[in-house]
């Protein structure tokens, strides 16, 4: 059993020795804030909780881009090995919604795993839920049909040379990295500029070649690296076809990050001009003007999280929207 009491004087000791630091309440701060606050609160913004504009178009519901950092910074704190402190506040939030957090890893596990993308995390999660099933003799068809795949998959797949491959505890060697959902900061600026600085989609994207394009000469104070204005990263340069393709694949991943965002930065309403610009530019929604985000569990498109008509919850109880919400 860990002494939580000598492992936060460890961490204390630690703080210290490498900050150079007696400052208690310097000390007591960092361990409240580590992991951020800020970034779980985003992420439950981002993925779980209601806001008055998912409804609007199927694209914000079956966002998942930022799914897999939010199980993974709940297995983080729930790690007993790397012993959160009680009083951070992501921490403290986490266990407020326990039950709901701990039904929708389970989904996302088992998601993950229907789609061999698994990690190990996520196999074993699925193999506690098993467990449990045969344990309480209660018989769950889709769990049971996960074990028959992973026995198949044994049999009949080359680079499955293991149960442990096959049950995807360990990873199979396919020579390449696991595919990353991410926003490509090209789409990115051009959403940010499409709604900030109210130009059209055309000129934001001749605007960014322009900046892509624009190499620095070799001098011995930048060796030649490719830099733009104000040491922001650097834009990829895209062909016409690709940036079409890119903004159709992410454009409404683009523009939850945005409104999330200006939430996050206490900008609440949208004026005309941006709404004009996302009924312009998204498929004719009309976004609200005033954004609204409630602490109300969201309905995912993602498996065993897709119910009828996309209606059920990640949670055993239902937590009543926010009226005011739509």
């Amino acid at each position: 059993m860990i002494d939580k009491k000598k492992s936060k004087k460890d961490l204390v000791e630690t703080f210290k020795e490498k900050y150079h630091s007696d400052n208690t309440e310097t000390i007591d701060q960092t361990l409240r804030l580590n992991p951020s606050i800020d970034r779980w609160m985003w992420l439950l913004y981002r993925t779980l909780y209601q806001n008055n504009w998912s409804h609007l178009h199927k694209g914000f519901k079956t966002d998942e881009s930022y799914l897999r950092e939010l199980a993974n910074l709940i297995d983080y704190m729930n790690d007993e090995a790397i012993n959160i402190q009680p009083l951070n506040l992501a921490r403290q939030s986490m266990l407020q919604y326990q039950n709901q957090l701990y039904e929708f890893r389970q989904n996302f596990a088992v998601e993950m795993y229907k789609r061999h993308t698994a990690k190990e995390t996520d196999a074993k999660l699925v193999q506690q839920m098993v467990k449990r099933t045969i344990w309480a003799k209660e018989y769950d068809e889709e769990l049971m049909s996960l074990v028959a795949d992973s026995f198949d998959r044994k049999e009949s797949e080359d680079k499955v040379n293991s149960l442990d491959q096959a049950f995807q505890l360990k990873k199979l060697n396919n020579g390449r990295p696991d595919p990353e959902y991410k926003t490509p900061y090209n789409i990115k600026r051009l959403v940010s500029m499409i709604l900030d600085e109210d130009m059209s989609r055309e000129k934001c994207k001749a605007k960014l070649d322009e900046e892509a394009n624009n190499h620095l000469p070799k001098t011995k104070e930048n060796k030649g690296m490719r830099r733009t204005a104000n040491d922001k990263p650097s834009l990829d340069v895209w062909t016409m076809n690709t940036w079409d393709d890119q903004m159709k694949k992410y454009k409404f991943t683009a523009l939850n990050d945005y409104l999330i965002d200006s939430m996050h930065k206490g900008r609440v309403t949208l004026d005309e001009r941006q709404r004009q610009r996302i009924w312009s530019n998204w498929n004719k929604i009309d976004i609200p003007k005033k954004l609204m985000v409630a602490p109300t569990f969201f309905q995912l498109g993602i498996g065993r999280l897709d119910g009828k008509d996309g209606k059920k919850t990640v949670t055993a109880e239902v937590i009543k929207a926010n009226k005011n919400l739509h």
